[in-house]
């Protein structure tokens, strides 16, 4: 997977922004490039802190905005705020089949490691990806 540097940097401003809360996003681009990120709302009301729910409507503009620029929804991104950036159990429930999943972890409102994981093709567990980060 490679990370276009621009999406990278909205994705940082938005996840540091959500801290100490978890932040939550769509991934758009095309190819196994990611191009651009739609910032999402986590509506959770409880555990903020370490869960997170996407708001479906920003699934639905995501959509639409992947429609406007001929890309697709390449996948997801959360921030883990405080600890790894790797999967939990949670994120293992929660994960799409066939969707990339990204998450970083932030520390005292600073952007930390990233990781970048798939859900194996039996769904028992998650794969991590190598990827790159490009201008």
């Amino acid at each position: 997977m490679i990370v276009k540097d621009d999406a990278l940097k909205h994705m940082r401003s938005h996840l540091e922004q959500a801290y100490p809360h978890e932040g939550c996003g769509v991934m758009l681009g095309s190819d196994g490039v990611i191009t651009m990120v739609h910032r999402g709302t986590n509506i959770r009301q409880d555990r903020r802190e370490d869960r997170f729910l996407l708001d479906p409507s920003d699934i639905v503009h995501a959509e639409k905005l992947a429609r406007q620029k001929r890309v697709e929804i390449m996948g997801f991104y959360h921030s883990h705020p405080d600890h790894p950036a790797r999967p939990s159990l949670t994120d293992r429930e929660d994960a799409w089949e066939g969707r990339g999943r990204l998450g970083r972890r932030v520390d005292n409102g600073r952007m930390g490691d990233i990781g970048v994981f798939r859900l194996s093709e039996d769904g028992a567990d998650f794969v991590q990806e190598t990827f790159t980060i490009e201008d």
